[in-house]
């Protein structure tokens, strides 16, 4: 019994064997991908590109079919060309297929070419893709940047940031604006040198953008960054806003019905004078009647270049009898043996100075009325210190539109030829030119043929207001209007930025009773 076990089971391996091997079938087609990873690494964007192969295998004993490979990736850095179709591979055969890497900027990149073929056991194989991008990356903020409403002459500030989010140094080759004329949006690179300028990776740096409106209405800039970056070579950044006024203002004035006029006439008595003394003497009705035409509350003295008392020892008024030929009697009785160094400006400033002579505290200066100042000299003015060392004197006692100042000299800039008699050259008023023309005054020619008329334009100057001083002291001068009785007027008028007043032409100036209004914006912070 035994042994008939052991043949029994020997009886049944051995048929089971023979079993097994009539039972084993053929090879078949089988697919082998030869590499099924590619890893290009890094690569320098811009610069340098990847080119790299894999193989399908048929290892099977069969032919193998395969379609045309897919690249599946989700950015255009990979590139795989391929016949469409399909591939049929002998057993023991291959073909070779290539994939290419092209990177654009600081990136890592990642992709598959999915195979399909007839294999039994594997009918889908995958080949991963992998590669790096080197490069600078550019990065700009803020990209856009709205300052808003700006009143006109402040300013606001933006910093343009710049910074290096790659791997690589950036090079900033150059910046350029473009910009809305006239130019109120300004680029400033400070401490910067002008572009090129390297940053690192990881780092930035700055430069500031100023708005300072100077005329209202919208403005814009474009500012453009040239670098590198191989992705983005070119960037811009805007800027834009609104510039507006700070506040309007409304002046209001009326042309007076009575004017107060304090006139201090500074008379030459030096000896080449008597001529031009005889002149004023004898025209001196013609000045008064023009001058008195409009009934002025008035106070008018004389003094001379060297002296501040007043020539008579008193000053005429409203109280005076007959004006005209008291102030011929006193322009006549001055005389010519005064300082041949003429100081009209200096004593013109000592007799304003003065509570005995003519200035504040005294009985002819008021507070209320113009000051007219009326030099007449046949040579340069020898003060002291200088014409311009008065000025701040006189500016102090009134305000611009309470100060006239009048000079009758040799004409600028070399004198005048006088006829006579006795005919001689006229020398040039330095001194009094200057300061008249510094506080918008009138200059009239010693060497006039007509003294008559010109005496006449003289009172009319003196008596009647042309300037108005502004209230607000940073006006916007292209926003000035100036209406007369509510009529817009034009042409008639000019504006004195040193002053800030208003001063309308000779023979242009509103009649009495007439309103003025001048309107104009202010700036917001200043000029």
């Amino acid at each position: 019994m035994k042994w008939l076990t052991i043949f029994s089971l020997g009886f049944l391996t051995l048929g089971c064997s023979d079993h097994m091997i009539s039972r084993v079938e053929p090879n078949e087609q089988n697919i082998l991908v030869h590499p099924e990873h590619i890893n290009f690494g890094h690569l320098v964007s811009g610069e340098e590109s990847g080119l790299d192969t894999f193989a399908v295998i048929n290892t099977g004993d069969h032919e193998l079919t395969i379609m045309a490979p897919v690249l599946v990736s989700g950015n255009s850095r990979f590139s795989f060309l391929v016949e469409e179709g399909e591939y049929v591979i002998e057993e023991g055969e291959l073909i070779d297929f290539e994939v290419g890497y092209i990177p654009k900027t600081f990136e890592e990149n990642g992709a598959y070419i999915e195979i399909l073929s007839d294999d039994p056991d594997e009918p889908v194989v995958l080949v991963t893709l992998e590669g790096y991008g080197d490069a600078p990356v550019i990065s700009v903020d803020p990209l856009e940047f709205d300052y808003g409403s700006i009143s006109i002459g402040c300013d606001n500030e933006e910093r343009i940031t710049v910074g290096n989010d790659g791997n690589l140094p950036l090079t900033i080759e150059s910046i350029t604006q473009m910009v809305t004329q006239p130019v109120d949006i300004l680029m400033e690179f400070g401490a910067l040198p002008d572009p090129p300028w390297s940053i690192d990776p990881g780092y930035e740096l700055d430069f500031l953008v100023s708005y300072i409106p100077m005329d209202t209405g919208v403005d814009a800039s474009e500012i453009e960054i040239v670098s590198d970056d191989p992705l983005t070579p070119f960037i811009e950044t805007i800027q834009y806003g609104d510039g507006d006024v700070e506040q309007w203002v409304n002046d209001q004035f009326e042309q007076e019905e009575v004017l107060l006029l304090d006139v201090l006439w500074v008379i030459d008595n030096s000896g080449s004078m008597s001529a031009f003394q005889s002149h004023v003497a004898t025209n001196m009705s013609g000045f008064m009647s023009v001058f008195l035409v409009d009934d002025p509350d008035f106070h008018m003295g004389f003094i001379t270049t060297d002296s501040a008392a007043f020539q008579g020892g008193y000053f005429l008024d409203t109280t005076s009898t007959d004006p005209a030929a008291e102030a011929a009697n006193i322009v006549s009785g001055i005389g010519v043996t005064g300082n041949a160094y003429e100081k009209g400006i200096e004593y013109s400033y000592n007799a304003t100075s003065s509570p005995v002579y003519a200035g504040p505290g005294s009985d002819f200066f008021r507070e209320d009325a113009t000051l007219v100042i009326i030099y007449v000299s046949d040579e340069p003015d020898y003060s002291a210190s200088g014409w311009s060392a008065y000025t701040s004197h006189f500016s102090s006692l009134k305000d611009s539109d309470r100060l006239a100042m009048v000079s009758i000299i040799g004409d600028y800039p070399s004198g005048c030829s006088y006829t006579g008699p006795p005919a001689r050259t006229i020398q040039f008023g330095a001194g009094y030119y200057d300061i008249t023309n510094y506080f918008g005054g009138e200059v009239l020619s010693l060497c006039a043929a007509d003294w008559g008329l010109q005496m006449e334009d003289l009172a009319e100057t003196v008596s009647s207001r042309r300037t108005f001083a502004l209230s607000e002291s940073d006006p916007i001068e292209d926003t000035i209007n100036v209406y007369v009785n509510g009529q817009l007027v034009s042409g008639m008028w000019v504006y004195d930025p040193t002053d800030n007043d208003v001063t309308f032409n000779e023979g242009e100036e509103p009649t009495p009773g007439d309103t003025i209004e001048i309107i104009y914006a202010t700036w917001g912070c200043g000029t």
